[in-house]
């Protein structure tokens, strides 16, 4: 079938004397089609869709039917009718249903948006399935087709489903603590006819309202609860998903069962209470009569309201707090604080001592005094005297100390001073922690708060001499730009008034390492490999190195050691080779790119074959190919002519891509031939030298001394010449008469006119000279 046009193609083998086909198709509905043809195929058009036609096929000449042949056509199924679509609010899906459709095995139900920005499917082989994952406040034109074995039918009709509305994407919820209610509020929706707001506490109960506008607002709020608060748009009955929570508090339920404590040394009430449900911390808030007040807040169950007046009645009230509220203030109650008759004191103590040093003037009541010191951790320290003055002893470092006198140890009693706060040095800083700053090579200090200092110190001292310092009001403090590679050691003091604490006890601090030094890159050709090598940088326990093309492509590796071998390089590809080192927290920077290629291998394999020229010698070199992309050679030829250094040969072809190339060289010259290949990664190195030395020159000067009886042959020497040959020259030929490594022969029963001398070497025999009227005379093919 072709499933496109529900066109049917019939083919078969060619008979003997046939002069057409006749095939008829007939279907169990009654319609019929015919088509014929002289050759093997032919097509059967405008069949009825879902139909298993019986077919016919008849052989005829100009006489006579053949036997029928049959066979089976099943043509495309029909499309689906009656196609229906209802929205399953629940999972906001689309049930799909249909008539079943003649010929159909299965269905498929497709669903697009009116936008056609998205598409979902089904499959099923009855008539309905589900269309699933929709999105939110879409119009989706559902279409169902059919499909047997080989074809698919047209889509039906499509009809339409509305999914359901989409929630609200924000909500706000604004609680009103005094009136007990929340505000929730969202974003017009134009799909949705309402909404429905809902408030649950972690335990199930909740509350909710309703709303046709953007906001709603819930009343009647119990003290402390959590709630997680949704909203959700109504369509036509068919809620939407839930919007995302946004979690609020009511206000907190009000404080109970307070108790409150007088410290007449320190002038100052510690109040308890019992823990207020919704509560995520308290206030205290005492008022005097004439409208002084001091506080005090705290997430625990308990604090100390500072600094009171002495002789003075304070009302008391506690308040809860959360993130959303206040509470409404606790049960009232007042403390009244003792009176303060005794003049007022002074106090001193130096920078490193454990003794405070207090001061007053006598008073005509009494003529016996107790000081008393209570520290911040509730520590007490006390002397007396008759006098005007005695020394508190065991005071330690960092301590806000509150000191008062009295006549007696009674400290709640009239006859007291106002109370004197004051605090000793700073102790050395404690709990040092150091964490490196590794995009910026730099440090970050902590360390533990102290109570009374008003500045810290910071000294970071390098193996290398480098010194740091930095100054703050906090527990913390940051150094940057350090020396790569070092360790420093860090100290820290902490400053109050005149005082310095001693220094802290140092700590250890190694920074990021250096990166690496000197790198040197080797590609391997034949491998595809490069190797890296670097001197060792400081502080460095690995090393991460990679190879990058301009493309992004990128290959790793990864050492301990001071080299390493990056594989699967591409021959003919260009690389930028980088590294950095690591200690294990930090990396350093990466070193400047070395751009390298992956070059290709010069040929391995390099011949060269001689041919004698008259006064020269032809080279011609072979070499293999390389395996790799886009490669061009050239071919380098160097000597010596006439085995003299002074007379250098340096010649090279042009860059070729075939495996040959020609060169005339001269006589009696010492060669060395080398072939480089090159891509657009770069040049290769120079192919193994082969190395030969061209046929002699022929020998120079030739003298013949004597007569035809006895007679001395004598030549100059010619270079690179293993030795001589003296031939008889005749009409049939020439015929050696000497072979020698000299520079001279004696021959007899020969003419002068008869006498030539050629020169050889393992490269061959030079062309022959002659003597004639005293000069040389070369005789070709002699």
């Amino acid at each position: 079938m072709e499933c496109a046009s529900n066109t049917g193609v019939v083919s078969w083998e060619q008979g003997e004397r046939v002069a057409s086909y006749l095939v008829q198709a007939s279907g169990p509905d009654g319609y019929q089609v015919y088509c014929s043809s002289p050759t093997t195929s032919c097509r059967l058009t405008s069949l009825h869709c879902g139909q298993a036609y019986n077919l016919t096929l008849t052989a005829q000449d100009s006489h006579c039917n053949s036997q029928n042949a049959f066979s089976q056509l099943q043509s495309v199924p029909c499309a689906p009718t009656s196609v229906q679509a209802s929205l399953v609010c629940l999972s906001n899906s689309a049930a799909v249903t249909w008539q079943s459709a003649s010929g159909a095995l299965s269905y498929q139900a497709e669903g697009i948006t009116v936008d056609g920005t998205h598409m979902v499917y089904c499959n099923s082989s009855v008539t309905h399935c589900n269309l699933e994952y929709l999105l939110c406040g879409e119009t989706y034109n559902v279409s169902v087709l059919s499909m047997d074995h080989t074809c698919s039918s047209e889509e039906s009709l499509s009809t339409q489903v509305h999914t359901a509305p989409c929630p609200p994407h924000t909500i706000d919820v604004e609680v009103n603590c005094s009136a007990g209610s929340m505000t929730v509020t969202w974003p017009a929706n134009p799909d949705a006819e309402s909404f429905h707001v809902r408030a649950e506490t972690s335990g199930g109960a909740f509350l909710s309202c309703d709303s046709t506008s953007t906001s709603c607002s819930i009343s009647g709020l119990p003290c402390g609860q959590s709630y997680s608060v949704i909203v959700t748009s109504v369509r036509g009955g068919c809620e939407s998903q839930p919007s995302t929570a946004v979690n609020v508090t009511s206000a907190p339920c009000v404080p109970q069962g307070e108790t409150a404590n007088l410290d007449c040394v320190t002038n100052s009430v510690w109040v308890t209470w019992l823990q207020a449900k919704g509560a995520e911390s308290y206030s205290v808030l005492a008022v005097e009569r004439g409208g002084t007040n001091s506080s005090c807040s705290a997430a625990d169950l308990h604090c100390n309201v500072p600094d009171l007046l002495c002789g003075a009645t304070y009302t008391f009230h506690i308040t809860a707090v959360n993130s959303f509220c206040r509470s409404a203030p606790g049960n009232a109650f007042q403390i009244q604080t003792a009176p303060c008759a005794l003049t007022s004191i002074t106090a001193h103590t130096d920078c490193y001592s454990s003794q405070i040093t207090v001061s007053w003037q006598l008073n005509e009541v009494s003529s016996f005094y107790v000081a008393t010191a209570e520290g911040h951790d509730q520590s007490v320290l006390i002397c007396n005297s008759t006098g005007t003055s005695c020394d508190l002893s065991g005071a330690k470092c960092g301590m806000q100390y509150t000191i008062i006198i009295s006549v007696s140890s009674d400290k709640c009693s009239s006859l007291r001073s106002p109370p004197l706060k004051m605090h000793t040095a700073p102790c050395a800083p404690q709990n040092i922690t150091v964490n490196p700053v590794c995009d910026s090579n730099g440090m970050a200090a902590a360390w533990s708060p102290s109570l009374v200092a008003e500045s810290y110190s910071l000294t970071a001292s390098s193996r290398d001499g480098d010194v740091r310092t930095c100054r703050s009001t906090a527990n913390n403090c940051t150094l940057l730009h350090l020396h790569c590679g070092q360790i420093y050691d860090v100290s820290i003091t902490a400053s109050a008034g005149n005082c310095t604490s001693l220094d802290s006890q140092q700590v250890t601090f190694y920074t990021v390492p250096c990166e690496p030094q000197n790198m040197i890159v080797e590609v391997q050709c034949d491998t595809g490999t490069a190797t890296l090598s670097w001197v060792e940088g400081q502080g460095s326990l690995q090393y991460f190195t990679t190879a990058q093309t301009t493309d992004g492509h990128t290959l790793h590796c990864d050492t301990t050691s001071t080299s390493c071998s990056i594989d699967g390089l591409t021959c003919g590809m260009l690389y930028n080779f980088s590294a950095l080192a690591s200690d294990g927290t930090c990396n350093s920077s990466l070193t400047v790119p070395i751009q390298r290629g992956a070059v290709p291998c010069p040929p391995s394999t390099v011949r060269v074959r001689t041919h004698l020229m008259v006064d020269a010698t032809l080279i011609r070199v072979y070499w293999n190919f390389v395996d790799c992309p886009d490669v061009t050679y050239l071919v380098q030829v160097t000597g010596d002519i006439q085995d003299n250094p002074e007379s250098l040969m340096d010649v090279s072809s042009y860059w070729t891509d075939i495996n040959y190339f020609e060169f005339p060289v001269p006589c009696s010259t010492s060669y060395s031939v080398t072939v480089f290949a090159q891509n657009s990664a770069g040049i290769s190195r120079p192919s193994k030298a082969v190395t030969g030395v061209t046929v002699p020159c022929p020998p120079m000067n030739i003298t013949f001394t004597g007569d035809s009886s006895s007679a001395t042959v004598a030549w100059r020497s010619s270079a690179l010449t293993t030795g001589y040959r003296v031939y008889q020259l005749s009409s049939d030929g020439r015929v050696p008469v000497c072979l020698t490594s000299n520079l001279s022969c004696e021959v007899s029963g020969l003419q002068a006119s008869n006498v030539a001398v050629t020169a050889w070497n393992s490269a061959g025999e030079s062309f022959a000279s002659r003597v004639a009227t005293g000069k040389k005379k070369w005789t070709c093919g002699l």
